[in-house]
């Protein structure tokens, strides 16, 4: 068994040909689609290198083998698969990603029972492709669908794990799992210390140069995230603390949608061009803000709600002139036909359950809210004119 690396820098992602060089029998773990953000462009520099060398030794492609569907490039599984008439094969927990981000990206044409790719892989299954057998080893953790894979003595982890100067893989994507990471990486450090480890990126800590082949003996005893005698508490507190300041990765969202989708670009629109979904997180302004009764007084226009009980609203502190009155408790229902654009000031007896209900306003989507500092209390110690 021969192992050509293929490193792109943009993504530092390390793509693989493993090779039998007598029988030309062929596998690649994990291609690379180039493409630009900026000019939201795809093209074919990483994977023509691939076929260059694919092509000079005469190989045969069984298989592309996805370690897992990445957050940080773009797949060119399909690309290959239309060359050279590979079978795209993943983990079968591709599903759980696939109805995941069909939600959380609105993505109604996603089928999420895995179709988009020719085989979905079992933990413990053996691939054959020719004269190569591959062992498939979920190592969930970085997400519920990643797996390694075993070629004779050599390791191909992915995002589980990385150099041995470097760490392991983040688990903050949704259904990611420190805890689960732990355990996968312990499966793998079962193996014996000179089994050879070929990760699926290389970030290059201090800026040394390119690597991309380390040992499960180095692993256990120089990786600065997990050793062999790491306790799973002390890792899970560090990688969870670690991924809470990372930001994330620069093509997240190009890179889900194509690559649980097998590879496969969106679908063409009536335009006949193909689009992304980009979903954008609004800034949060203040839900509501605080205003002096005299400032109320002032305003002209308002809707003035007060939310206190009805003996309340007609007992000893009174209410401001054209109030209307709604409970704390029937809010919700009330406002259900009211104009979300319409300044709406909140009264209650000192200013607690106004807030409240401010609150509660502001999540239905109301824009323009203010509550009375103080309520009733700081109204009346205003002086300003009441009715009962």
């Amino acid at each position: 068994m021969q192992i050509q690396p293929f490193f792109d820098p943009a993504t530092s992602t390390l793509t693989y040909v493993v090779f039998d060089a007598a029988s030309h029998d062929a596998v690649i773990i994990d291609p690379v689609l180039d493409y630009d953000v900026l000019a939201s462009r795809t093209s074919l520099d990483s994977l023509e290198r691939l076929m260059t060398f694919i092509r000079d030794r005469g190989l045969r492609v069984h298989f592309v083998l996805e370690t897992h569907a990445h957050a940080d490039h773009l797949t060119g599984s399909q690309w290959l698969r239309e060359q050279l008439g590979a079978k795209v094969a993943i983990g079968e927990n591709i599903r759980e990603i696939q109805k995941t981000f069909r939600e959380l990206l609105d993505l109604a044409h996603l089928a999420t029972d895995g179709r988009q790719f020719d085989r979905l892989l079992t933990d413990g299954e053996v691939v054959v492709a020719g004269t190569l057998h591959i062992e498939v080893i979920a190592t969930p953790g970085h997400t519920p669908a990643c797996v390694t894979y075993r070629i004779e003595d050599a390791l191909f982890t992915g995002d589980a794990l990385f150099m041995h100067d470097y760490g392991t893989g983040r688990c903050d994507f949704p259904q990611g799992s420190a805890t689960a990471l732990f355990d996968s990486v312990s499966r793998l450090y079962a193996f014996p210390d000179d089994t050879r480890v070929f990760p699926g990126h290389d970030y290059q800590p201090g800026g040394r140069e390119v690597a991309w082949e380390t040992t499960i003996g180095r692993s256990k005893r120089d990786n600065p995230q997990l050793r062999g005698d790491t306790t799973k508490p002390a890792f899970v507190a560090l990688r969870t603390e670690r991924d809470r300041k990372l930001a994330p990765p620069r093509l997240l969202y190009p890179s889900v949608q194509i690559n649980i989708d097998g590879g496969h670009l969106p679908p063409r629109h009536a335009n006949g061009r193909r689009y992304l979904a980009i979903p954008i997180t609004e800034a949060a302004p203040a839900a509501f803000v605080d205003v002096d009764p005299a400032d109320v007084a002032s305003r002209a226009g308002v809707t003035l709600i007060d939310v206190r009980e009805p003996d309340e609203f007609t007992g000893e502190l009174g209410h401001v002139a054209g109030a209307k009155l709604v409970p704390l408790a029937e809010l919700p229902a009330a406002a259900a036909g009211w104009d979300r654009e319409r300044e709406i000031v909140l009264v209650c007896r000192s200013g607690g359950r106004s807030a409240r209900a401010a609150a509660e306003l502001a999540g239905r989507g109301f824009r323009h809210l203010y509550n009375l500092r103080g309520g009733m209390v700081a109204w009346n110690a205003a002086r300003l004119p009441v009715e009962r």
